[in-house]
């Protein structure tokens, strides 16, 4: 179910922590939280999910990111330019970001105070299969920012731990405020990027990569496209959304939201003994019905 985020949360969290009132520990990265039963998530410091262990996003025992090149990453673009890539293949963190332990089990995530742009993350496991991603971006840069966009993008690989290779099959749902993509394997494995709170946003944008899997995309390439809802292909592609802000006053905070959502689809029933025995019956009538066609033309 797509929960609703209230604007202000992550303001109020920020603001407790920095009022020391909110206990947290500090890590290099990277930093594991998981709910004890079924979902994991590792949090590098720039707030992308780590390689640096074997679990990158794990739901019931399946690792959905962290085979071959490895891809998660975040970007944001200001004044027609690249503000900054945050990129786990290469291990970039162009803010100098930390990430931080709640004892509530999430994952703070916060920018260096000296960055142009403020950027504060909450990572957190809302319910079995779900990791959420609560953002606030302020403007530090002294001056009015226009065309302020961001993007948010991963490469699926869960078909890897089942032998089915790289190749998921790709669907954008929905654009707007509801957008959100599906990268679903072989064996009925998806995971979706999905819109939760889209702040003064502009447009929203589900993307899927149509030449790569690995690399991050310009938010702006993602929001000029005009992808639309519909299927993609089975590929071995990324899937992403992009947030167009448009102009942010210096000193303005934006908010606004995603999550992962990770499941497992029913398999396609598998034919019982007699069902294989009537289609084998079935199929040897037509094979006799066409020689006897042949031999009679």
């Amino acid at each position: 179910m797509k929960t609703r985020l209230k604007g202000n949360d992550l303001a109020q969290l920020a603001a407790t922590v920095l009022c020391g009132a909110f206990v947290i520990t500090a890590h290099a990265a990277p930093t594991v939280i998981t709910n004890g039963v079924d979902t994991s998530a590792t949090i590098d410091d720039a707030g992308y999910f780590s390689a640096t262990s074997s679990l990158g996003l794990s739901f019931m025992g399946r690792e959905f990111v962290n085979h071959g090149t490895f891809a998660s990453n975040w970007s944001l673009n200001a004044n027609g330019l690249s503000a900054g890539i945050a990129d786990e293949s290469n291990g970039s963190n162009p803010f100098g970001s930390t990430a931080t332990a709640n004892i509530d089990g999430s994952v703070l995530v916060t920018s260096s105070p000296g960055s142009d742009w403020s950027i504060t993350q909450k990572v957190s496991i809302p319910e079995s299969g779900h990791v959420a991603v609560e953002i606030q971006l302020t403007n530090r840069t002294g001056a009015t920012a226009t065309d302020v966009e961001w993007g948010v993008g991963l490469d699926p690989d869960q078909g890897i731990p089942a032998g089915l290779g790289y190749g998921t099959r790709n669907v954008i749902n929905a654009v707007g405020e509801n957008a959100s993509v599906t990268a679903t394997s072989a064996d009925g494995w998806a995971i979706s990027l999905v819109n939760l709170l889209g702040g003064s946003t502009n447009s929203i944008a589900a993307y899927i990569d149509p030449a790569s899997c690995c690399s991050p995309v310009n938010p702006d390439l993602m929001l000029t496209s005009g992808q639309l809802p519909g299927s993609y292909g089975f590929f071995d592609r990324s899937i992403n959304l992009a947030y167009d802000f448009g102009t942010i006053d210096n000193n303005q905070t934006v908010s606004f939201g995603y999550e992962y959502i990770m499941a497992i689809s029913t398999p396609p029933p598998i034919p019982e003994p007699s069902s294989y025995a009537m289609l084998l019956t079935g199929l040897g009538l037509l094979g006799f019905a066409v020689h006897r066609r042949k031999q009679n033309t």
